[in-house]
């Protein structure tokens, strides 16, 4: 017992650093969703910013409001399925962890977006969308190598936008809109309990001591805004412009810890906690162009900034304990569309796209709760008009992604340093519709 009381405050450092991964996945998952639009992944969201073909303009620049006659509606629901496999290991102060590869990581998702657009008068328009902005869902097989850097990290992010737009002239449109938005997290792990309390004690081995388990689940509301403007050069080619700001959520939840000796309880406490998470402003600007009545081409370019994600700083809220801060330092990004679409006749549109979508993270800020990489996008599209009231659309993507490296953690610690190679891809298929009334 004198022992343990002497090492008192080595394995309460310890347990805390181990409970430190709790920081790094459970709000970084922000994935960026740019599926807010079946008939937008037909062309890999090349346009968006300038097509204003239907509401979905709305969250692409709401400006675009103003090309739309009468009052409108659209929904697309979509179906994103992503495959990231990691063949690696996890390397603790005792040695390799045992356990598997983990499985597919990331699970599959489900995203839909509505919208409704009314004609105050020509020049005037309302509009309100809801959309998914961003979201992300990893989750592992629970005796995987690297179950004490993540089990399962999930967002889910809503946002509701009431938009506004107004045709200054015949070239000049503006709009812009209020953004409300929810968000939710939830993360599991494990936690080396007899590597913690071994190096607590100076044991040449880890203790033969079960896992322990964490998990954290948080919820918060944010507000933000987004501006466009739309210039019309002829009524064949126009130019968008578009900013979605930052959205600060203070996600307020709960962590708890179970199976973890009464000698550990004191530095990982259960109870409430809170953080603050800022979610990226994004400046979009696009070009659309019709080449002649059966062709048009058209092209975006969006800059992310993701370089205000610098840390993740969880608060104990109702109980005096140190803050878990973990440094996260994801750099800005670049997405880089091309698309064509060719109009058959009034009632068969066929769409072309392709894309480069850069990553925030590199081999040392790359987590195992979001195993990011460089994304290339090939999509196609199909649109058929019913009747001047009705339109449909599909639309296919399949995406490339970068073999990549991760290099999370530290050798010298319980927790361990996870290393390997993360490869995957992501295949993407939506489906909508258009109704004028």
């Amino acid at each position: 017992m004198g022992l343990i009381a002497h090492h008192g405050a080595q394995w309460r450092l310890l347990a805390v650093l181990a409970a430190l991964g709790i920081a790094e996945d459970a709000w970084a998952a922000g994935f960026q969703l740019r599926e807010q639009s079946a008939e937008g992944l037909g062309n890999a969201y090349a346009g968006a910013t300038a097509k204003a073909s239907d509401p979905s303009t709305i969250f692409y620049n709401p400006a675009g409001m103003t090309r739309l006659e009468g009052n409108q509606a659209s929904m697309s629901a979509t179906w994103i399925a992503p495959v990231a496999k990691f063949k690696g290991e996890n390397t603790t102060v005792y040695g390799a962890t045992s356990g598997g590869q983990g499985g597919d990581a990331i699970n599959d998702a489900a995203v839909a977006a509505g919208y409704a657009m009314f004609s105050i008068n020509p020049d005037w328009k309302f509009g309100v969308a809801l959309t998914a902005p961003f979201g992300l869902s990893t989750e592992y097989k629970s005796d995987w190598v690297g179950r004490y850097q993540t089990i399962k990290s999930e967002i889910i992010n809503i946002n509701v936008t009431p938009s506004v737009a107004y045709r200054v002239n015949d070239r000049l449109s503006i709009g812009g809109g209020v953004q409300f938005g929810y968000a939710e997290s939830t993360l599991t792990k494990a936690i080396n309990v007899g590597g913690i309390l071994g190096m607590a004690l100076g044991s040449p081995v880890a203790l033969p001591l079960e896992d322990g388990q964490s998990a954290m689940t948080g919820n918060g509301l944010a507000a933000g805004f987004d501006l466009g403007l739309l210039y019309e050069f002829a009524p064949t080619t126009r130019l968008g412009v578009n900013w979605r700001s930052q959205m600060t959520y203070t996600l307020k939840g709960d962590i708890a810890f179970g199976n973890i000796p009464a000698m550990m309880a004191a530095a990982l406490p259960n109870g409430s906690v809170k953080a603050d998470v800022t979610l990226p402003d994004t400046v979009t600007i696009g070009f659309y162009h019709e080449i002649s009545p059966q062709w048009a081409v058209m092209a975006d370019i969006a800059w992310t900034n993701w370089s205000t994600f610098d840390e993740i700083r969880i608060k104990y809220t109702a109980i005096d304990h140190e803050d878990l801060v973990t440094t996260e330092n994801w750099k800005d990004t670049w997405f880089y569309s091309l698309g064509l679409t060719y109009k058959l006749d009034d009632k068969n549109r066929f769409q072309f796209g392709v894309a480069y979508d850069g990553s925030p993270v590199d081999i040392e800020t790359r987590r195992a709760g979001i195993p990011d990489a460089n994304r290339y996008w090939l999509s196609t599209g199909y649109t058929y008009t019913m009747n001047p009231k009705t339109s449909f659309n599909i639309a296919y993507a399949h995406i490339f992604c970068d073999s990549v490296a991760i290099h999370e953690g530290d050798a010298n610690s319980a927790a361990g340093l996870l290393t390997g190679e993360y490869s995957g891809h992501v295949d993407i298929v939506s489906a909508g519709f258009v109704s004028k009334f």
